[in-house]
């Protein structure tokens, strides 16, 4: 291998520039993404990823290796504290996404702070295999900045989730900010069916001043905003509630152009399945990890 490593590369840079060669990747000004595997992917992979995907599990192979998701061991939204609220929150927005597409020929979503894509990769497979006519997904994260610390394994996982896509009619576009998506979604008036966020404390906190503006400007009427976030509860860090994760589900009021919370589901470790809530009952603090 004659890869040689630029000075204060790591062990890991290393091995991402080596996994680079193994795509053709490119974005361009507008975000839009062209990928292509240098491989082409079994069949025998094919057909397990769309098994996985149909069934709610998950297969690593050399198409999908690179995607991931939070793992932090104090995340509430981490499988490790609350094994089945991720899944669940993936069968409860696949099936409003499908309710909020139908009659229409082409619908996008956008997905806020997607990291390594994979709960991305599972929801798109599945409105897919449900009919949604998606064509067009925005994937909004701060490492997609090739400047960022750690580019390089987010890179792989773009070229893994753009190119399995591309053969399947959906046009990705990528945007390392917040800012960029919504000026791309102003200028080119392409308004998302769904704008989703899953497990994004970040965004969590600044949910008034700046995400529920933007997705008042750019999601289109009727459209939904679905979240999963980490939680503590009343009684504070480290008590009851803390391990808590919540699901909301808000849509844009064509009446008002507002956003109204309509579902809002719990889920707590060691409990099956989430526990709905009122809308009116008010969430508790946003908490990082």
């Amino acid at each position: 291998d004659t890869t040689r490593a630029p000075p204060g590369a790591t062990l890991s840079d290393l091995h991402w520039q080596r996994r680079e060669r193994e795509y053709f990747f490119d974005i361009a000004d507008d975000g839009y993404t062209i990928a292509s595997a240098n491989n082409k992917v079994s069949d025998s992979d094919c057909s397990e990823i769309k098994r996985c995907c149909d069934a709610g599990q998950w297969y690593v192979c050399p198409a999908t290796d690179s995607l991931g998701e939070c793992v932090a061991t104090g995340c509430s939204c981490s499988r490790s504290i609350n094994p089945g609220a991720r899944d669940e929150f993936l069968r409860m927005t696949a099936r409003r996404m499908v309710e909020a597409s139908a009659g229409q020929s082409e619908v996008c979503y956008a997905s806020l702070g997607s990291g390594l894509l994979r709960f991305d990769f599972s929801l798109l497979a599945l409105l897919l295999a449900e009919g949604a006519p998606v064509t067009a997904v925005h994937l909004v994260d701060s490492m997609y900045d090739p400047t960022s610390k750690g580019y390089g394994r987010y890179s792989i996982s773009l070229a893994q989730f753009a190119s399995w896509f591309a053969d399947r009619g959906v046009d990705v576009y990528v945007h390392a900010s917040l800012e960029k998506f919504t000026f791309h979604a102003r200028r080119t008036e392409a308004l998302p069916i769904a704008i989703l966020q899953v497990d994004c404390s970040e965004l969590t906190w600044v949910f008034d001043s700046q995400v529920k503006p933007m997705l008042e400007e750019v999601l289109r009427y009727d459209g939904l905003f679905c979240a999963l976030t980490s939680r503590e509860g009343a009684s504070g860090i480290g008590g009851e509630g803390s391990s808590d994760a919540w699901a909301e589900i808000w849509r844009l009021m064509p009446a008002s152009g507002r956003l109204r919370l309509e579902e809002k589901v719990r889920f707590r470790p060691g409990q099956p399945r989430g526990e709905k809530f009122s809308a009116d009952e008010p969430l508790p603090v946003a908490v990082s990890h």
